[in-house]
């Protein structure tokens, strides 16, 4: 851990190329930097980021992290980009209703597992009909698609065209979740984020970079459950 101008951070060291900083849903700092890069350079970076990194810290937690053990009534969780509220009550499944999310209370003992699993099973249904959608638009094929809870990133595209989502990601605006389909759809046209690339998603999603300011902005909430 290393402390520069009051902030302290992980370095994390890579072949890759450039510096880049990372502010974690927890408010930690991460930075990412090549092998052999001296570590004077990666403080001087790190100390001219210093009023970005202190707003992305205030950003990310602005909402405390969600992760629950148990479920209880009016805890807070998001779906498509809209607040609800768990309403718990003698329901036969989990299911959403008026602003709330309703959870059956024979399902309690279970809490936790029983949301996530809902959540999987509506990102699997939500997310593959988009990925379809956009697919047949965009004039492209994949070999499959799956999901999983990588916290590093929302979606991912395989040299051989296998697409993997972040099941969380039903949390945010399906215009979001559009966005990073297209996104990974994109990868089975271009593999780079070139030119080429961009022009290929701004074709679908002219307004991308909204989308990637949400997700950004919004990266505490969706790690919610």
């Amino acid at each position: 851990m290393y402390l520069l101008c009051m902030i302290s951070y992980t370095l994390n060291r890579s072949s890759r190329r450039s510096v880049a900083i990372q502010v974690l849903p927890t408010g930690s700092v991460r930075v990412h930097a090549p092998y052999l890069l001296p570590k004077f350079f990666i403080d001087e970076f790190v100390r001219r980021k210093t009023v970005w990194i202190e707003k992305k810290i205030r950003l990310v937690t602005k909402y405390p992290l969600q992760i629950k053990s148990t479920i209880t009534d009016r805890d807070s969780y998001y779906y498509l980009g809209k607040e609800y509220y768990i309403h718990i009550g003698a329901y036969t499944h989990i299911a959403i209703g008026n602003n709330t999310i309703q959870f059956p209370h024979h399902l309690l003992f279970r809490g936790k597992k029983e949301l996530t699993n809902w959540y999987i099973n509506e990102a699997k249904n939500v997310i593959s009909k988009r990925v379809v959608y956009f697919a047949h638009r965009m004039a492209t094929t994949y070999k499959t698609i799956s999901y999983s809870d990588t916290t590093s990133k929302w979606g991912s595209c395989t040299p051989d065209n296998a697409l993997q989502f972040n099941w969380r990601l039903v949390m945010a605006p399906v215009m979001v979740i559009d966005y990073v389909v297209v996104h990974e759809l994109a990868h089975t046209k271009e593999k780079n984020h070139g030119k080429g690339f961009w022009t290929i998603v701004a074709r679908e999603k002219p307004a991308y970079k909204q989308h990637i300011k949400w997700l950004k902005e919004n990266t505490n909430i969706l790690q919610g459950v």
